[in-house]
């Protein structure tokens, strides 16, 4: 899937020309749609922007993770800062924001004696994101890399405080 994604976006920054030169993704009322990579969850990418540096993510994803298997979705406000560079084909930029996400979890497991004691529950935590991001000037595209602490709240037993972290690439195409 990740050779898909990379062909994918090769192909539309190679055909698209300059159909959508000077194209400006990073202003109000900018919707993308796109995927995500990353670990522990893969899934599809959504961002609207409200304003030309507020922006609301929504990344619906499915977790598969050594014997567990989830579906849920990433939920997060997003401040987009300066941009850290620019060049002829795209702008590189920074943000950085705070949110939370849900899961639907199952895990897969046998007792000591071989008997099925699969387990099911419901997923909450709290999460910052800081990332950074080429805007591509061409075609409506992005291309972030996102770094995701994760504080969780509700897990397997119940009330579950936990501390871990994420990385996603996202890849949006904007209308």
């Amino acid at each position: 899937m990740r050779r898909s994604l990379v062909l994918a976006v090769v192909v539309l920054v190679a055909f698209a020309g300059n159909a959508f030169a000077g194209s400006n993704i990073q202003s109000s009322s900018k919707f993308g749609a796109g995927v995500q990579l990353g670990y522990p969850d893969e899934g599809l990418s959504f961002n609207y922007f409200l304003s030309d540096k507020m922006s609301l993510q929504i990344n619906p994803a499915v977790k598969i993770k050594d014997n567990w298997f989830g579906f849920g979705s990433r939920v997060d406000a997003l401040y987009w800062m300066p941009k850290i560079a620019g060049w002829g084909f795209g702008d590189l930029v920074w943000y950085a924001g705070f949110g939370g996400n849900f899961f639907w979890v199952t895990i897969d497991s046998k007792d000591a004696s071989g008997n099925d004691d699969s387990k099911s529950f419901f997923a909450l935590g709290a999460e910052g994101v800081i990332g950074i991001g080429l805007q591509f000037k061409a075609v409506p595209i992005d291309l972030n890399l996102e770094a995701v602490p994760i504080l969780s709240i509700l897990g397997h037993g119940g009330v579950d405080i936990d501390f871990d972290w994420a990385g996603v690439l996202n890849a949006r195409w904007y209308f």
